[in-house]
């Protein structure tokens, strides 16, 4: 089990994007749904859809996604590119990527560099 959490610049957006990937296996999401899931919480931003069908930045008929400030380790594993998060200040997303950070450090998950 392993996370990471990267802030990059998306000049075609303007937007500075966190990303977070956590890597879990079928075994360790059955763990962590019978311990009691973990919910890890981010300073609301604009969460950006992605390919796969059903993630949390895929929502039918919308132009945007519902603003969401928060997401169960298990989904975030569930997420093979990962969750990402735009904010329009470098300041706002170091802020949300320390933040997650932190959360899934505490839920004991390892940082993968």
């Amino acid at each position: 089990m392993g996370f990471s959490v990267t802030h990059t610049f998306d000049q075609g957006a303007g937007d500075h994007l966190v990303t977070v990937r956590v890597g879990l296996t079928m075994a360790e999401t059955n763990s962590l749904f019978l311990s009691g899931d973990t919910i890890i919480s981010w300073p609301e931003g604009e969460v950006r859809p992605s390919a796969e069908a059903g993630s949390a930045g895929s929502y039918e008929g919308q132009d945007r996604a519902p603003a969401r400030t928060g997401m169960f380790v298990s989904e975030l594993g569930r997420l093979a590119q990962g969750l990402q998060i735009g904010y329009r200040q470098a300041v706002e997303a170091e802020r949300a990527a320390q933040l997650v950070r932190l959360q899934l450090l505490r839920a004991g998950i390892e940082e993968v560099r």
